[in-house]
Formats: structure tokens, sequence, C-alpha cells
């Protein structure tokens, strides 16, 4: 009578066991995948990395890859070296999308751009509920760096040279 009691404990022990190996495997399939999501933002927009000088201005951005992150810092620079930040960009993955989510201080929420199209010099970041601008657009060309912002009436167009 003990023998079948035994063999449910068996039964339980292995589903249990079992329950517990795919409950792992899951979850490195999900942490692996999330990874894979998060790289591809890194390949994407890694080519955004560096200083770059707004051509005969003392103003600059700095992007900067950290892991999974992708930052810029936009500043301007006095003739004494005294920075003052006038921008913090981060490029983000949500919901299977990029965004391109400037942080500047006219804005008091934080603004959304859909990066719309993309590729490996370039992309157009879109919100067309946004005052201004409502298109956003960088180019890279060798050490040139093109950016713009733009509604249906202005264009603004910034260049920008590599400097490190």
């Amino acid at each position: 009578m003990k023998t079948p009691f035994i063999a449910n404990h068996s039964l339980i022990s292995n589903f249990v066991l079992h329950r517990e190996k795919m409950k792992k495997y899951l979850l490195t399939t999900i942490a692996l995948l999330a990874s894979f999501g998060i790289q591809a933002q890194v390949k994407e927009f890694g080519w955004l990395a560096g200083t770059w000088q707004e051509k005969g201005k003392s103003n600059f951005e700095v992007w900067s890859v950290k892991g999974t992150t992708i930052k810029a810092s936009s500043y301007q620079q006095d003739t004494s070296g005294n920075k003052k930040v006038t921008e913090e960009i981060e490029i983000i993955k949500k919901d299977g999308k990029f965004f391109f989510v400037p942080n500047v201080a006219e804005n008091r929420d934080v603004v959304y751009f859909e990066i719309t199209s993309f590729d490996k010099n370039g992309f157009v970041a879109e919100n067309p509920q946004h005052d201004f601008p409502k298109k956003i657009r960088y180019r890279k060309t060798g050490k040139a760096l093109q950016a713009s912002i733009e509604d249906d009436k202005k264009v603004i167009t910034f260049q920008f040279q590599k400097v490190k």
C-alpha cells in the first residue's frame, strides 16, 4: 500500500522539479528577448556616440552609450570654459517602438517623439501633437552631423562636427 504513495510522491516531485525548470527557462528566454531589443537600440543608434560641436559656435552635444542606454547632454560653453546644460536627451524603446525623449526647460512634461524611420546613419522622430517641433531629424555623414527641428512652416538646422 505504500508503493502507490511513493509513486505518487515521486510523480509530484518530478512535476514540481519540471515546473521549476520550465519557470527558469521562461524567465531566461524573456530576459534574452528583452536584452536583444535593448541591444538593437544600441546597435541602431550607437553611431551617435561622441562629442559633437556646432559649427562656428560653442554649442555641444555629447552622446554616450552606457550599457544599454543612449543619452545626450547638450550644453553651451563660455570663453571661461563654464558649461550651461540646455537639454538632456535619451533614446528609449517602449512597447516595441523607439522614442527620442528630450528634456528641456521649456517643457513641463516629458515629450516623446516616436522614431518613425531610421537607418545606420540617421533617423526621423515625430510628435504631431507637440507645438514645436513636430519633427526632429538627425543624419550623420562621416564626421559631420546634421540635426533639424521642424514643423509645417519652419525648419531650424544645426550643423555639427565630431570633435571626440
